[in-house]
């Protein structure tokens, strides 16, 4: 467990230092988050005997941060549309085609590129440092979601929540990661006030709430992914943790969220 809490002050630190100088430094950091988490879904759908579109989906990681500079949001929208026309062409061109390895293939896209590239126009939103806040907003509810679901699953838990997919998540687990979301967007709320005009709290009570329901079930749908490929971390980047995907599941579904508040938001 220390090695764990170590692992999470150094990365939190980490984060905040990539968050204070922003612009290309924040860019760069996005598209290597985006490589190695590839890169981790890839290698672990090997060892469950899949063959997913390797070069494709590399291929579209590296091109989301200039098309989106190219064409703006359209460019998330022709990333996610082009590659998924590409990787269903490609698998069905295959001597073997099978739809299990387009599947997966798929899978990867809407992990990793997709929503990670979603963080571009969030970090663009005017005023400047609005978008600053939401970023940390993102990773605020998935953080500190993942933190009370696992001291207090791991200290009060006793109602097992999915044993055949995490055996060791618990519904008292999940409740308090709910509670730590919620907070940890209230109080990013509140704080950001000192830097920028902020909507209303209330926005981020519900965003604590429907952002933190949706970084638990992409915990799950990790957790799934790795009992089906017979792992039990995507890597070992973060000791105690695991690897990118295992720091970053949560994070990618929390992002879906803010984009979509920001659309309805009229934000961009």
């Amino acid at each position: 467990m220390l090695q764990r809490i170590v692992t999470g002050v150094v990365s939190a630190a980490l984060l905040m230092l990539v968050m204070f100088f922003r612009g290309w430094v924040i860019d760069i950091a996005i598209v290597l988050v985006t490589m190695l988490g590839c890169h981790e879904m890839h290698k672990a759908f090997l060892q469950a005997g899949l063959h997913p579109a390797r070069g494709t989906v590399f291929g579209m990681a590296l091109l989301m941060l200039p098309l989106y500079q190219l064409v703006g949001i359209v460019g998330i929208y022709l990333l996610g549309c082009s590659a998924t026309l590409i990787i269903i062409l490609q698998i069905s061109l295959r001597k073997q085609p099978r739809w299990v390895d387009a599947a997966a293939s798929l899978s990867v896209l809407v992990c990793v590129p997709v929503p990670l590239s979603m963080l571009y126009p969030i970090l663009r939103i005017q005023p400047d440092m609005l978008g600053a806040v939401f970023v940390f907003l993102v990773f605020a509810i998935a953080l500190l979601g993942d933190t009370f679901a696992y001291f207090v699953g791991v200290t009060l838990g006793k109602h097992p929540m999915a044993p055949e997919v995490s055996p060791k998540k618990t519904w008292e687990g999940a409740a308090a990661g709910l509670l730590g979301s919620v907070a940890g967007a209230v109080v990013v709320g509140m704080s950001g006030v000192a830097l920028t005009p902020m909507p209303p709290l209330w926005h981020f009570l519900v965003l604590g709430l429907v952002g933190g329901t949706a970084g638990q079930l992409g915990d799950l749908s990790a957790s799934l992914m790795k009992r089906f490929c017979g792992i039990k971390d995507f890597g070992t980047m973060f000791p105690g943790h695991g690897g990118m995907m295992d720091r970053f599941d949560s994070i990618i579904f929390v992002s879906y969220v803010l984009f979509g508040y920001c659309m309805v938001a009229k934000l961009f």
